[in-house]
């Protein structure tokens, strides 16, 4: 139930967030100013045209002088419609933080440090391969995702991710996209159930430790009720691809909808 009131919100902020953009956008950004150099831009461009036509050599030369004179004014025009991105950009980036603040999936993170010490689950000591063990208990059913995090020192140099089944034959197979430095990750089998330890194993050459992250069966997803075209994606599995999903949403139907508008009047 978290998670439902969770996408909702998330869902809810980029309402708010697309109608705060373009809000924005109609009272930073200069339509008119935009219109009319687009305007003296094209009628210079016609003017060069037929006096290239013409093969009045002169003409050519005055309407390429009047050209250059131009830029000047274009650019200025033209980065100052740029403004209210950064605006609009910074008020993205304060979305993302608050998002990722107040996501519930990473208060219950399981974390656990992997050991090439020889001991515990550890087969051999100093083989490059760190180990670790969890034994599953609780009633977390379903689909756990086990994400390896390399470390260089405290610097993390690369992260990959994989997944296995808790008492569950739930069928997605979605990990995270690995990151930076490579990462191999494995547990010793797919399917667990309660009472039994699964084993975790990790690889990564430049790597001082590894620390290995269970998500304790809770993570953030949004089943679509179509299949995104050209992508093929059913599933939402981070708020902020949500987020984004919605604002574009949002973003299009209001553009729409002024459009429609202004032809009404």
């Amino acid at each position: 139930m978290v998670f439902e009131i969770f996408a909702a919100l998330v869902a809810f902020l980029a309402v708010v967030y697309a109608g705060i953009a373009k809000f924005l956008q109609q009272k930073l950004v200069n339509r008119k100013e935009l219109e009319e150099i687009q305007k003296e831009s094209k009628a210079l461009s016609e003017e060069l045209k037929k006096a290239k036509e013409s093969g009045n050599e002169k003409k050519v030369t005055e309407v390429m002088q009047k050209q250059m004179k131009f830029l000047p004014k274009m650019n200025k025009v033209m980065f100052s419609q740029f403004k209210p991105m950064i605006v609009i950009l910074a008020l993205f980036g304060g979305f993302m933080w608050g998002l990722g603040y107040i996501d519930p999936a990473p208060h219950d993170d399981i974390t656990i440090m992997l050991a090439d010490d020889g001991a515990g689950c550890d087969k051999e000591a100093g083989d490059g391969i760190y180990s670790g063990c969890y034994m599953l208990e609780g009633m977390n059913y379903g689909k756990w995702g086990y994400t390896a995090k390399a470390l260089d020192g405290d610097t993390e140099i690369g992260t990959n991710s994989t997944y296995f089944r808790y008492n569950s034959d739930v069928n997605d197979t979605f990990a995270e996209a690995p990151k930076g430095e490579p990462v191999q990750l494995s547990t010793d089998k797919e399917d667990y159930y309660p009472g039994e330890t699964v084993k975790l194993y990790a690889q990564s050459p430049k790597a001082t430790a590894i620390k290995a992250v269970l998500d304790n069966g809770t993570y953030f997803s949004v089943e679509l009720p179509l299949t995104i075209p050209l992508v093929n994606v059913k599933t939402i599995y981070q708020p902020y691809w949500w987020f984004i999903l919605i604002s574009l949403i949002t973003n299009l139907s209001l553009s729409i909808a002024m459009k429609q508008l202004g032809k009404k009047k």
